[in-house]
């Protein structure tokens, strides 16, 4: 069991059950953020079942593209492992978890250097904005995960 070293800064209910951080919400929505190239179908089948309006699912797969498979599959598994951060888990859960702000972060680094690829190709005003703003996402997430103290310190705590 890892912990971070300053505990006396965050408050008692940062903490989950075995005393480690809690993710915090935004690391929660980057994790979604940079997977969504796998949780979009997965929404988008759901809300098929759910009976959504086709044409907010036709736009939501309008939204998808292939190439963010790369990131999405590098990001995957670390908000797989903040699901099950549990005290019974296994070596490879741990590792995952030990290296996941590297992940991604290198996971939004190929986001950014796929969108900047994408930029290139955008042939009409809203293509360009729909691209601006994605990268614009990209560099905040980017740079809370290189800059934010508490990013660091959960990633330092397992059970």
């Amino acid at each position: 069991m890892r912990h971070s070293s300053n505990n006396h800064s965050y408050s008692p209910s940062d903490y989950d059950d075995d005393m480690c951080l809690k993710p915090p919400i935004l690391l929660w929505l980057a994790l979604i953020w940079l997977s969504r190239a796998i949780m979009l179908p997965i929404a988008i089948g759901l809300g098929h079942v759910a009976g959504v309006n086709p044409d907010a699912l036709s736009m939501l797969r309008d939204y998808w593209q292939g190439d963010q498979l790369i990131p999405a599959a590098i990001s995957l598994p670390v908000l797989f492992v903040c699901c099950r951060r549990l005290s019974t888990a296994s070596k490879v859960l741990r590792w995952v978890w030990a290296r996941g702000r590297a992940l991604l972060i290198l996971s939004v680094g190929l986001d950014i250097a796929l969108a900047a690829m994408q930029l290139r190709h955008q042939e009409t005003a809203d293509e360009m904005v729909l691209a601006l703003s994605t990268t614009g996402v990209d560099f905040y997430l980017l740079a809370y995960l290189l800059a934010a103290r508490r990013v660091r310190d959960t990633f330092l705590d397992f059970p």
